[in-house]
């Protein structure tokens, strides 16, 4: 098993390959003990995983609804793969990035759940040391709205959402009203890395689990599910505005090729 300092994970999709892929790759494959990983899903994988060079293919859904499962059964497969000594520097597929920022992000001291929040605050946040909090909801129609402009990823295959509708959809755009950080570049320790693989495993990785605890459902939009599971289990986030689109970021979004 290769000893790395830590996994730079960019999580991508087939629709991508030949665009965000081949536009916004690295240069190279490793920064300083950092390898650098890219990943997609194929729901027809013969094997649970394959790692083609740098490219880590993951038996999953390649929708954007179960992005949350695909992000978790990465770090669980890149932990078999890898004796890692940090954490994984979770990023989009559609980043520039700066170069000395990033190696100064990866040299510097980290935090177990750690990128730039929603709401840009210089300070970490916590919810309330009530966990009953977390039973706070909303209802978000982020992802109905993706869908309604995306209507053609119910009939693609990869997808496994043939018997999805948008009607369906609204059933679960209940979830916790949380602050946590964007999904377009976070950093997780390996101690956050673990719980998300538990937690997930708890639930078989069904991303339309209806959770218990808060009557919602949290895992159908990664970025909230990522931070329902670690608030959950009792991690911090810790905000840092710089992780993009500042001067002085990791990297830039681009959002391009939708």
């Amino acid at each position: 098993m290769k000893e790395v300092e830590g996994i730079i994970l960019i999580i991508s999709c087939q629709k991508h390959l030949n665009t965000r892929l081949k536009k916004f790759k690295l240069p190279k494959n490793n920064y300083d003990g950092w390898e650098v990983l890219y990943v997609v899903g194929d729901l027809f994988l013969c094997n649970d995983h394959e790692l083609r060079g740098n490219m880590l293919y993951i038996k999953c859904e390649d929708s954007y609804i179960h992005l949350l499962k695909k992000v978790v059964l990465s770090i669980k497969y890149v932990n078999e793969l890898f004796a890692i000594r940090q954490g994984i520097l979770r990023c989009g597929d559609d980043l520039i990035y700066n170069n000395k920022s990033l190696l100064g992000f990866l040299k510097s001291k980290k935090y177990d759940f750690y990128g730039k929040g929603c709401i840009n605050q210089n300070s970490y946040f916590q919810y309330s040391k009530d966990i009953n909090s977390l039973k706070n909801v909303v209802r978000d129609q982020s992802m109905y709205e993706y869908y309604m402009n995306h209507i053609e990823d119910f009939s693609n295959p990869q997808h496994n959402l043939q018997n999805m509708t948008l009607e369906k959809l609204r059933k679960f755009s209940i979830r916790p009203r949380l602050w946590g950080p964007v999904g377009v570049i976070y950093y997780l320790s390996n101690k956050a890395c673990k719980i998300l693989v538990s937690h997930m495993e708890n639930i078989n990785y069904d991303v339309f689990h209806l959770d218990s605890f808060t009557n919602s459902y949290p895992y159908t939009i990664e970025d909230v599910g990522a931070t329902y599971i670690m608030y959950y289990h009792g991690v911090r986030f810790f905000n840092n505005p710089h992780f993009f689109d500042t001067n002085k970021s990791i990297a830039r979004h681009t959002n391009e090729f939708k």
